[in-house]
C-alpha cells in the first residue's frame, strides 16, 4: 500500500519544517511527499532541499503554484503523485508517531472504506450552538448527539465529542487530516472547482459528500495529530465569511442537486443563525469587535449569488 503526502503551503516554513520531521518519524512512512508551494519567498524551497531529509529516508517533491489556492495546489500534487492512497495534510500539522499506521489499518480492514480521518489531540471538535440544537431537533427531528459525525442542514458538519472508543463512520472528511483511496478520489471527481478566493472554505465537506456516494468514510480516533493554525497565509475574516456562504451555496446546489430555492433558503437560514449568534455573543460581552467584518464577507457572498440570477 504505497503513500503520497498531500501538502500545499504558502509562506509557513517553520510549521512545514515540523510536520516533515513528524513524517520522517512515523512507524509506517510514506513513500513520498508532493508539497505545493505558493509561497513568496525562497524559505520553503531551501527548507526542502536540506539534505537532512533524504538522510532521514523522506522523498520529497516541491513544485511551485501561482496564484496561491489550497484545492488548486493540492490538484496539482495529486497530479504528479504515484501513491495508490493519498494523504491529505495542511502544513501547520504534526502527526503523532503512529498515526499513519493506524490509519492505513482502517483501509485495509474493509474495501468498502474509501478514507479515513484521523482525530486532533490539542483540540476537540464544537458542538453546535443553542440556535442550532434547537433547530437540530425541532426541525430536522434529530435527537441530542445523534449529529456528531454528520452532516446536515445548511452543511453544517459535526466532529465527534467525546471521541468513540473506536473507528466510526462519518459524513465527511477533513482535508488537512486524511487518507483517501486514489481510486475513490478519480470516482469520485476529485475536488470541485467552484470554490471562490484561496482559502477554498468547505472544500473538504464537499470532497467527503461526493467520496460518500462511493463508500465509507471512517472517522479513526487512535490516529491523532496536532493542528497547530498556523497564521501565516491566511485571508482576512471578510474574505473568509464570504467564502463560507457562498461555497455552501454552490454544495448545496452543485454536488448534492439542491433546487436554487432550496439551496438559497439553506444558506440564508445559515447566514441568519449565524449572524443572530455572533450578535447576540458581541452583546454579552458588551463588546463588538470583529461582528461586521463577517457580516460584510456574507452580505457580498449575497451578491455574488443572486447577482447572476437577476440578469
Amino acid at each position: 500500500m504505497t503513500i503520497s503526502a498531500i501538502v500545499p503551503t504558502i509562506g509557513r516554513a517553520n510549521s512545514l519544517r515540523a510536520l516533515l520531521e513528524s513524517l520522517a518519524d512515523q512507524t509506517c512512512r510514506v513513500d513520498e511527499v508532493i508539497v505545493a508551494d505558493a509561497s513568496n519567498d525562497s524559505a520553503t524551497a531551501e527548507l526542502i532541499a536540506d539534505p537532512k531529509w533524504h538522510d532521514a529516508g523522506l522523498v520529497i517533491k516541491r513544485i511551485a503554484v501561482h496564484r496561491p489556492n489550497a484545492v488548486r495546489q493540492r490538484m496539482a500534487a495529486i497530479d504528479i503523485s504515484r501513491g495508490e492512497n493519498l494523504l491529505i495534510l495542511d502544513d501547520d500539522v504534526v502527526l503523532e508517531l503512529d498515526c499513519v499506521q493506524h490509519l492505513i489499518a482502517v483501509l485495509e480492514s474493509d474495501s468498502a472504506v474509501v478514507a479515513a480521518s484521523a482525530d486532533f489531540n490539542n483540540q476537540t471538535w464544537p458542538t453546535p450552538t443553542r440556535i442550532w440544537q434547537l433547530y437540530l431537533r425541532h426541525v430536522l427531528g434529530i435527537e441530542a448527539q445523534a449529529w456528531q459525525g454528520r452532516v446536515v442542514g445548511p452543511l453544517l458538519r459535526f466532529g465527534y465529542n467525546p471521541s468513540p472508543p473506536g473507528p466510526t463512520q462519518i459524513d465527511w472528511l477533513g482535508s488537512g487530516n486524511s487518507l483517501v483511496r486514489r481510486s475513490a478520489f478519480t470516482k469520485a471527481g476529485g475536488f470541485s472547482d467552484f470554490f471562490l478566493h484561496r482559502c477554498t472554505i468547505n472544500e473538504d465537506v464537499d470532497l467527503g459528500l461526493k467520496l460518500r456516494k462511493v463508500g465509507r468514510i471512517m472517522f479513526c480516533p487512535a490516529a491523532r495529530m496536532a493542528h497547530h493554525h498556523a497564521l501565516g497565509g491566511r485571508v482576512s475574516n471578510v474574505v473568509a465569511a464570504e467564502d463560507d456562504l457562498f461555497n455552501r451555496f454552490f454544495i448545496l446546489r452543485r454536488t448534492l442537486g439542491y433546487s436554487l430555492v432550496r439551496s438559497f433558503a439553506l444558506v440564508l437560514l445559515y447566514f441568519g443563525v449565524e449572524t443572530a449568534s455572533h450578535f447576540l455573543g458581541c452583546v454579552r460581552r458588551l463588546n463588538f469587535r470583529g461582528f461586521f467584518a463577517p457580516l460584510s464577507g456574507r452580505i457580498r457572498a449575497f451578491g455574488r449569488i443572486l447577482i447572476p440570477i437577476v440578469r
